[in-house]
């Protein structure tokens, strides 16, 4: 009896060792709440977040860092997502503790519950979309500045889909110069 004790806190011990590694080195924002929306534990990440250590975060809620229209926003998806009973996505601006520059992050808030399915609280996890979402931005900006040149060339341009030569895009000339519409050669 006494080996099992000794073996099951060597692994309890590893465990933990494993699970703060992993929440040490994460780039995300990586946080815990109970149900009642207080803080259990955070990454670092999170800690440059609310510009306070773990020591400081731990025990107080979003109200004690941020404005109560954002602590209310942060409660309120936790709320969704425990409601739901299963991981809430959603997409929110954040400004870091000390910075002045807002960010676009995708938040996944999943609720934990205990084996009789009791609440007990809330894994949050935020990934900075910033740069993906300019990103997205930029391609779909080149894209438009292409379909209207595309559209607006005067030569007649077609681009045909690979294997059976079905008319995917036509310029406006090919209208012109055949008189049928783009509606009857395209597919």
């Amino acid at each position: 009896a006494v080996l099992w004790v000794i073996l099951l806190r060597r692994t309890v011990k590893q465990r933990t060792a494993q699970l703060r590694t992993l929440l040490q080195t994460i780039p995300d924002l990586v946080w815990l709440k109970d149900a009642q929306g207080i803080y259990l534990m955070c990454n670092p990440a999170f800690e440059q977040f609310f510009g306070a250590s773990e020591a400081e975060i731990v025990g107080k809620t979003d109200y004690d860092f941020v404005d109560k229209a954002l602590a209310d926003f942060f409660r309120e998806h936790d709320r969704l997502a425990a409601q739901a009973g299963k991981p809430m996505a959603n997409e929110e601006w954040l400004t870091f503790a000390g910075h002045s520059e807002r960010r676009l992050f995708e938040t996944i808030k999943t609720p934990m519950f205990d084996e009789k399915g009791g609440l007990l609280g809330v894994l949050g996890i935020a990934r900075n979309i910033n740069d993906r979402k300019l990103a997205e931005e930029a391609l779909r900006r080149s894209e438009q500045k292409f379909a209207a040149a595309f559209r607006a060339s005067p030569d007649a341009i077609m681009i045909t889909s690979g294997n059976d030569g079905r008319f995917v895009e036509i310029s406006d000339a090919v209208e012109r110069m055949t008189g049928f519409s783009r509606a009857e050669l395209l597919g």
